[in-house]
């Protein structure tokens, strides 16, 4: 919308805020409204028990189907626990108290635990998904935290769990000293001979603070393209391909050739590329022998020096306490202070300053020259490699028959739920909206706080963070708003200035038509009683005379001017 003024006989817009920047203030100001109308309204959660897609999924309400193992190096304790209780205490903030995951409860102990599919997970043409959520009640120093998908294949009872138990996949967070990591390790199995070789994910790993005492969400993805992304909290910290030989340290597909194991290097082979030079000798007045560092034969003993003044002397001015008894506490010996006979130049031995030796050569060594016997490096023959297969769809892995925890960790307090299996993303995607994103909005609603003002603060140290994390979108809006304030300004002055001039041959305008034209901007009632304004303003200058209208003109282009 924009309100004309007449001026030279021309309309002059009066710049207002462009559309688009009204329209989005107030989107944002009925969004702020409305989060604050909303603030206290909380819906009670409600464990999910199941989840629409998953081939899996364990929200740990119960340990019904889970099996310890009764082996006997397997001593730790694990136990259903909220997620605010550590030690027997109620020590962390709970967002939900209503829910709880599995936990191993023992320092410094073995803990082995696990559940078997009523029928093995295949991944042919759909990719497999795991996801877990993951609490450490105190940091992570030495220990694993992660989770195995167990093979089918080479099942086990679960009783008799173990760390030789076979695994197509071991996913999760692991730390020890200076060295995390979120490892990704699948094992793969050769169609051509059945060896089994264990492909780990190499190079860094993105994995959130393992410190915070906050839950986290950990995803792992296996598309059916044979690709892998991992996840932390929903975001997508680090992806590869199955088929990129650089990815693992295990190449899924083998090399075509290999080394011949029965070539050898020749006896008269030479691939040294340089030689000792023969016309190279140490000369005969080579010391290997003498010393970097001499005493400066120069330097000589300062007069003020004091050869027998000791460096400390008892603190004269120290007294014994009063209540000193030297029958119980033996001799009083007043403490020891630099003596200050010392300061001019020194006390004690005095010895020579060291220099360098002009004489020091070091260990001679014999130069060398192109060696002409040279022929290259030696590598073995090569040839076809027997083991070699290509498989072109590895995210086909090994069947999945059930889900283990077996960890060795020095920390307790590791709390695992929402364990997921299955073979579409968007059920991942599902599942970590009902449970990890409902905690972390409860948790937010708890941090908030209570009232009005304790939502209002909230969602300023959220916009704050939203802006850190999103600095160039954040950066961009705020310049188009200020850019588009400088424009309305800019505008607004020459149209004032205009009004200004055209009204003062005549006298001043009606105070009401300005009231009418800054009420104009507020609605469109204000708009309608500007028309009227207009076209009295137009009435009373056909009636201005011939000069009166000259002379008007002449200050309107000055003052547009």
């Amino acid at each position: 919308a924009a309100h004309k003024v007449r001026c030279r006989g021309a309309s002059v817009s009066k710049a207002r805020w462009p559309a688009p920047v009204a329209m989005t203030t107030r989107c944002l100001l009925l969004v702020a409204l409305s989060a604050l109308a909303s603030a206290d309204e909380e819906k009670p959660y409600e464990v999910p028990t199941s989840i629409d897609g998953a081939f899996f999924f364990e929200p740990f309400i119960n340990t019904e189907r889970w099996v310890r193992t009764e082996d006997e190096n397997y001593q730790g304790e694990l136990q259903l626990q909220s997620y605010g209780v550590f030690r027997g205490k109620a020590e962390l903030p709970d967002a939900l108290p209503a829910d709880q995951g599995l936990e191993l409860s023992s320092a410094a102990r073995k803990h082995g635990i696990s559940t078997v599919f009523a029928e093995p997970l295949r991944t042919k043409g759909v990719g497999l998904v795991v996801q877990f959520e993951l609490l450490l009640k105190q940091p992570l120093q030495c220990g694993g935290a992660y989770l195995k998908l167990l093979s089918a294949d080479e099942a086990v009872p679960p009783a008799a769990l173990n760390g030789d138990t076979a695994y197509t996949l071991m996913f999760g967070p692991d730390k020890c000293g200076a060295v995390h990591k979120t490892h990704f390790i699948l094992r793969h199995k050769s169609p051509v001979d059945g060896a089994i070789k264990e492909c780990h994910l190499v190079g860094e790993t993105a994995a959130p603070p393992l410190s915070d005492k906050k839950p986290h969400l950990y995803t792992a993805v296996i598309t059916s393209e044979s690709e892998v992304k991992i996840l932390v909290d929903g975001k997508e910290v680090r992806s590869a391909s199955l088929l990129d030989e650089t990815a693992f340290s295990a190449p899924i597909n083998p090399p075509k050739k290999v080394d011949d194991p029965d070539d050898s290097k020749p006896a008269d082979w030479v691939d040294e590329p340089q030689m000792p030079d023969p016309a190279s000798v140490k000369p005969d007045d080579w010391d290997e022998e003498a010393p970097r560092l001499i005493e400066d034969p120069a330097a000589e003993r300062p007069d003020t020096w004091e050869p027998d003044e000791p460096l400390q002397i008892p603190d004269p001015t120290a007294e014994a306490p009063a209540d000193w008894d030297a029958d119980e506490d033996g001799e009083w010996e007043a403490p020891l202070v630099p003596n200050p006979k010392c300061k001019p130049s020194g006390c004690g031995e005095w010895k020579r300053p060291q220099v360098a030796n002009p004489a020091y050569k070091g260990k001679w060594v014999q130069a060398k020259i192109d060696n002409p016997a040279y022929v290259g490096k030696w590598a073995p023959r090569q040839i076809d490699n027997p083991a070699y297969y290509y498989d072109a769809a590895p995210h086909d892995v090994m069947p999945i028959g059930g889900v283990g925890i077996e960890l060795w960790t020095m920390q307790d307090g590791i709390l695992f739920d929402n364990i997921l299996v299955a073979t579409d993303p968007r059920v991942a995607e599902e599942a970590a909206e009902r449970t990890f994103s409902a905690r972390k909005a409860a948790a937010a609603r708890l941090e908030r706080g209570d009232g009005w003002l304790g939502a209002a603060s909230f969602y300023l140290n959220l916009a704050a963070e939203y802006a850190r994390e999103n600095a160039l979108p954040v950066g961009v809006a705020v310049c188009a708003v200020l850019a588009s304030i400088v424009l309305l300004c800019c505008c607004r002055a020459p149209a004032r200035a205009a009004e200004a001039g055209g009204g003062g041959v005549e006298g001043e305008e009606e105070e009401g038509e300005g009231e009418e034209e800054d009420g104009e901007e507020d609605g469109e009632e204000a708009g309608e009683g500007d028309e009227a304004a207009e076209e009295a303003a137009e009435a009373a200058e056909e009636e201005k005379p011939a000069a009166s209208t000259s002379t008007a003109r002449r200050r309107t282009r000055k003052a547009t001017d």
